[in-house]
């Protein structure tokens, strides 16, 4: 089955009579200002479908979870784009598949007048930024960080549609476009490679079993908020997911080796079993104990 995005939801922003069999979600959708969008929407789906979109010309930021987006812990990943000319998509949901959206939409002609630059100079600016950062669909990725988590609240606790929250939006475009300078820079400059590499290096060490981003940022030589972003740059990864994944892996392998000793590995790990089990589960799709059958 195929649906229009134009056709999902009803004036009010909750799911229309026409996709009401196959979706469930809301949505919700302020015009700010004019060239100035914030868009909040979830979907999760019955049945497999797939959604036609078009997306307008202009600059996104996008903040991307599962379940409905509430706080910034239901955020899981930030996304920048620039899309020059209007396109259209589509994107395919599973039964019981859930995506949702918080999306800041800005034109380069508003963001130039309130940088005090050219339409030109910004777009030739984010347009660099793809060139040297972003993914095969020209999709620049972020983590979130201490200083975007403090933007992205009062954008999602404003109530009302009012000035103000343009204003938070603004501080939050900001803080996203230095935080793109800063990825720049990361990624071009050796000594900073050097110490992502490092960071990296000391997460897979056995003798680390708890994590504490600040500590390792001073271990390296670089702020968190570098290395937060760094570091998902180079791997992929936020470091908290790096950290568990490298943890489980190593005990996996012990477990291999020696399954007997099951108490002593989970106690090295840093975790408690419960959390532990969770972990494995997640990341092998069974419990340590029919992983050491299976392996």
């Amino acid at each position: 089955m195929q649906i229009d995005m134009q056709n999902v939801y009803d004036h009010t922003g909750n799911i229309s009579e026409q996709a009401m069999p196959w979706l469930s979600g809301h949505k919700q959708h302020l015009a700010l200002l004019p060239h100035l969008h914030l868009l909040n929407q979830h979907l999760s789906s019955k049945k497999a479908v797939s959604v036609s979109e078009t997306a307008q010309s202009g600059l996104y930021f996008s903040f991307l979870g599962t379940g409905a987006i509430n706080t910034v812990e239901d955020i899981n990943e930030i996304q920048i784009a620039y899309q020059a000319k209007t396109v259209s998509g589509e994107f395919t949901l599973e039964k019981d598949q859930q995506l949702s959206l918080l999306q800041a939409h800005i034109s380069p002609s508003l963001l130039a007048s309130i940088l005090g630059e050219t339409e030109q100079h910004i777009i030739q600016h984010f347009k660099n930024m793809q060139e040297k950062l972003a993914n095969d669909s020209g999709v620049i990725s972020l983590p979130l960080t201490d200083k975007n988590r403090l933007m992205i609240k009062p954008v999602l606790q404003h109530r009302g549609h009012s000035i103000s929250l343009a204003g938070h939006v603004y501080s939050l475009i900001f803080t996203l476009i230095e935080q793109l300078q800063m990825l720049s820079h990361l990624s071009h400059c050796e000594d900073c490679q050097s110490k992502l590499f490092n960071a990296q290096n000391l997460l897979e060490t056995p003798e680390l079993d708890t994590l504490n981003i600040e500590h390792l940022a001073h271990q390296v030589g670089l702020n968190t908020e570098a290395l937060t972003i760094g570091f998902h740059h180079l791997t992929g990864q936020p470091i908290e997911h790096y950290f568990v994944h490298s943890r489980i892996h190593s005990a996996a392998a012990k477990l291999r080796q020696n399954p007997k000793e099951k108490n002593h590995i989970v106690a090295q790990s840093g975790f408690s079993e419960d959390q532990f089990e969770a972990a494995f589960r997640k990341h092998f799709g069974v419990g340590s104990h029919q992983y050491g059958q299976i392996h």
